[in-house]
């Protein structure tokens, strides 16, 4: 992952390199009102079980373990008011950043495979972690609607493992950072 800096306010964006400026972070700085500061490689757990295999909980760990420093180094400079430094945005980067993210997004992010299994009870976490909103809650169970950006927070954080995504989640474990989620 790599974080790109709106001023001193961080947002997550998803890829496979540190690179030195990304469009989508400038435009999303932009739409903000802020001044967009770069973007920090930052490794983290796969948490998208609809397409990726997840690590188990030790693994996972070891990954936190590692990212603890150079997230310690992005706050140091957020924290001067230094811009993150640069790195070179490659054809690779450009082509997964553009097209292939267009089409994915097109065409593979869907919301209609998730769904719950009987063991939800519907405590609502799922909804209220729902940061575009996507999940209602319908006669005391989620219901997703609306545009679902497969951020998997949902069916990682869901206190009961009660969710799944089709077929493709089904036996995958459930990637949650404790520290930051409870």
């Amino acid at each position: 992952m790599s974080l790109p800096i709106c001023c001193a306010a961080p947002a997550l964006m998803a890829v496979e390199k540190p690179i030195s400026s990304s469009p989508a972070g400038r435009k999303l700085c932009g739409e903000l009102g802020l001044e967009y500061r770069g973007v920090w490689p930052l490794v983290m757990p796969e948490n998208y079980v609809a397409m990726f295999p997840v690590p188990g909980e030790e693994e996972a760990k070891k990954i936190i373990d590692a990212a603890r420093e150079p997230l310690l180094e992005a706050a140091a400079l957020i924290a001067g008011d230094q811009p993150f430094p640069g790195g070179k945005l490659t054809l690779a980067d450009r082509l997964k950043s553009g097209i292939v993210n267009r089409f994915f997004y097109r065409f593979c992010i869907k919301s209609s495979p998730f769904y719950t299994t009987p063991v939800c009870n519907g405590c609502g976490r799922c909804a209220k972690m729902c940061f575009t909103n996507c999940i209602v809650m319908r006669e005391g169970k989620p219901h997703w609607e609306g545009h679902c950006t497969h951020c998997m927070a949902c069916i990682c954080g869901c206190p009961q493992h009660a969710i799944e995504y089709g077929k493709k989640s089904q036996g995958k474990p459930r990637y949650r950072c404790e520290e930051y989620t409870g």
